[in-house]
């Protein structure tokens, strides 16, 4: 079986919890969630990596389940990480100390400068990168149905900035704490390297368009509304870490933008959630649907059927 092949049929099997935004869970789901994501950052157990695995494993499918209304399905998949993981079931009564905003906001700010000023090593940022084709795929071309992004071609600083912000959980994304943490991948030298490396691959123009129902109101919302920051063909601003939005799926994109309207994403731009908070459904869909078809230079296309050689064994 080819590389892009076999790791689509992993993306496949994960597609429901693979996103880059986090599952709305309840509070006892969460409670244990949180407590399984953090045991299997640190290890406190020293546990083989074998059962690290398996709980990952566990863990993925929990997500699954929950996001399926499976609740009780989901509790009990997720608990046989305890016994993996070897940390008891009840947490330890400890004092609950809030966290300021601004303090996850400025730890995410100084590994994004740490890792800005490192010389990018893509060679071993494909090494890392390895481990995100299971969802990303080896293209990084993402999934038609939006539960993956499209991040091929995206801005280096951008995918630093991000990952720097669910690293320091000033971004909320329960499913890629435990992939994209220190202790998985290292620090900032990690993210300079793999940014580079996603930096490098080239865009698939095939990507899932909207309705094509209301196209001329989105392009008018659009330069209105975003041709300041996103640039009149979706291409974004490294230099002011904006993302390039050409070629993105639909999906996806209506539900970022639905959870900066709706003040759910954490990190999102102060600005752009003031400007958007009055769009209604319609409004929402037309612009989203227009910006779909925005497509990068020639020169970032992949051309048709190309896959990642990188990834061909």
């Amino acid at each position: 079986m080819k590389g892009s092949a076999r790791f689509r049929i992993a993306a496949a099997a994960v597609l429901a919890v693979a996103t880059v935004g986090a599952p709305a869970v309840a509070a006892d789901f969460e409670t244990d969630l949180a407590r399984v994501t953090k045991a299997l950052q640190e290890n406190p157990s020293g546990v083989l990596t074998a059962a690290r695995q398996a709980c990952l494993n566990r863990r993925r499918f929990a997500l699954q389940l929950y996001d399926q209304g499976q609740e009780a399905r989901a509790s009990r998949r997720l608990k046989t990480c305890f016994a993996l993981l070897d940390i008891p079931e009840t947490a330890p009564q400890a004092k609950v100390v809030a966290v300021k905003p601004e303090d996850l906001q400025a730890k995410a700010a100084r590994e994004l400068e740490r890792a800005l000023a490192l010389e990018p090593d893509v060679a071993n940022g494909l090494e890392i990168y390895r481990e995100c084709a299971a969802c990303h795929l080896p293209e990084a071309w993402g999934l038609h149905n939006g539960s993956v992004p499209q991040i091929a071609a995206q801005h280096r600083k951008v995918i630093i900035k991000q990952l720097a912000d669910i690293r320091a959980g000033n971004r909320e994304n329960w499913v890629m704490v435990p992939y994209s943490s220190a202790e998985s991948i290292g620090g900032p030298q990690a993210l300079a390297d793999v940014a580079a490396y996603i930096e490098s691959l080239e865009v698939s123009i095939d990507n899932a368009k909207g309705p094509g129902v209301d196209l001329e109101l989105g392009g008018r919302l659009y330069a209105d509304n975003c041709v300041r920051c996103h640039g009149a063909t979706g291409e974004g601003d490294s230099e002011r870490l904006i993302p390039r939005l050409q070629a993105q799926h639909y999906n996806y994109l209506v539900r970022q933008f639905e959870w900066i309207r709706d003040g759910k994403r954490r990190n999102a731009d102060a600005e752009m959630a003031t400007q958007i908070r009055d769009f209604g459904d319609r409004e929402t869909h037309a612009v989203l649907d227009y910006v779909s078809r925005l497509t990068p230079p020639e020169a970032l296309q992949a051309p048709p059927g190309w896959e990642n050689p990188d990834f061909q064994r």
